[in-house]
């Protein structure tokens, strides 16, 4: 059955609190304040610090960072000291959506066996930063793709761009917030999204609420400079001779955003993911099946001209035969299954580079059918976690 269709049933009061921390992270899509993290692709090297080791404490994968980062050549001359700073790294890709929490231990998530898995099947440094910008979009797009178009209409200093980020992110919320009114079908959907939405307003206010301009320059710095850094790393900005411009990669972010309908006066806006719309029964703010993996063909319009993937239209056999090869590498540790996003995200991170989009929700429509077609090959497993559909390869 479709993924997208937002008609399957009406959501519960025990739906919306159950996914109440979804509809916070992707009504509102930002990390918010970095700690002043500036390095992108480090986060992938985290990943592969905490695939051998975990599950583990956050303190024992500090360490390690700390340790396996000051071996690196570009950090000789300011090495990483103490566990505070290398805490708010393991915090920063948490947020990223690349581990996840089990009590005091931590492992990686399904996006973060996805990330494993693409270096060791030596995908190419292009692949891994087209999943980083696909991370950074998701989790944090709203301020992320923000800045890129404030940047692109001529702002440029680090305290304008910040004052003028939080202006635009804050009539995104009034915008929303009408939306919810008008297009949210229940009253108590409403009634916890509107005051998600109050929260993050208030927050923001608190913020740059103070007199003191030093502690406001602070702020934007350490809420602006990151992101830049993070675009610039990434290919969707230059500087030269002190001057920071779009790239072509960033104007065609910007350009497929406005074809997706995300565009607006206020800045540019992100939809909820087609699963969690399907599962609330919410719109997911954007026309049609245009959610229906929006930030993987964000990440392909980067690419070049963007087109459908038709991966899972092929013929079966090479799409199964391109799951063995993903497999081993997503293999959940210690167990002979995979969370089936872990494959979907590698496969559309290799598919990204070449300017195609993968949809996800025909992914997994095409995942049950070479369940039925190749039982002795793959089958399917139950769901245990959040919303992941666990498959495995017989031996």
């Amino acid at each position: 059955m479709n993924r997208n269709s937002c008609d399957l049933k009406v959501a519960s009061v025990l739906d919306i609190e159950r996914y109440a921390a979804d509809l916070q992270r992707q009504f509102l899509r930002r990390i918010g304040y970095t700690n002043g993290l500036h390095k992108i692709r480090r986060f992938a090297r985290v990943v592969q610090y905490l695939y051998p080791i975990m599950p583990t404490s956050a303190a024992l994968l500090a360490q390690i960072i700390i340790r396996e980062e000051n071996l690196r050549e570009e950090n000789k001359e300011r090495p990483l000291k103490g566990t505070r700073y290398a805490t708010g790294i393991i915090d920063v890709c948490g947020a990223l959506g690349l581990l996840e929490r089990f009590g005091r231990k931590i492992a990686l998530s399904s996006e973060g066996y996805a990330c494993h898995a693409l270096s060791e099947l030596h995908a190419g440094a292009a692949a891994i930063d087209g999943f980083l910008l696909e991370r950074i979009i998701d989790a944090d797009g709203e301020y992320f793709l923000n800045i890129l178009r404030i940047v692109s209409e001529g702002i440029t200093d680090v305290v304008a761009v910040g004052s003028e980020l939080i202006h635009r992110f804050t009539e995104a919320i009034r915008y929303k917030q009408q939306w919810v009114t008008e297009h949210v079908p229940t009253r108590y959907a409403q009634k916890v999204i509107q005051e998600l939405l109050s929260d993050s307003i208030r927050t923001l206010e608190k913020a740059t609420a103070s007199s003191d301009a030093r502690l406001i320059d602070f702020f934007f710095k350490h809420t602006v400079n990151p992101r830049i850094e993070w675009l610039q790393d990434l290919g969707c900005l230059n500087e030269t001779e002190g001057v920071t411009s779009v790239t072509q990669k960033g104007a065609a972010l910007l350009a497929e955003i406005r074809e997706l309908g995300g565009w607006a006066d206020f800045g540019v806006f992100l939809p909820l993911n087609s699963w969690l719309s399907t599962q609330l029964a919410i719109p997911s703010m954007y026309e049609g099946s245009k959610a229906d993996g929006f930030s993987w063909r964000l990440v392909a319009a980067s690419s070049g001209v963007v087109s459908q993937s038709d991966l899972p239209r092929r013929n079966r056999e090479v799409l199964l035969r391109r799951i063995k090869e993903i497999y081993p590498a997503v293999k959940l540790a210690n167990f002979n299954e995979a969370d089936a996003a872990s494959i979907y995200h590698v496969l559309a991170a290799l598919e990204a580079i070449k300017a195609l989009a993968l949809s996800e929700s025909e992914f997994y429509d095409v995942l049950t059918t070479l369940v039925e077609e190749f039982p002795s090959d793959i089958f399917k497993l139950s769901k245990r976690r959040g919303h992941g559909l666990y498959i495995a390869l017989k031996k």
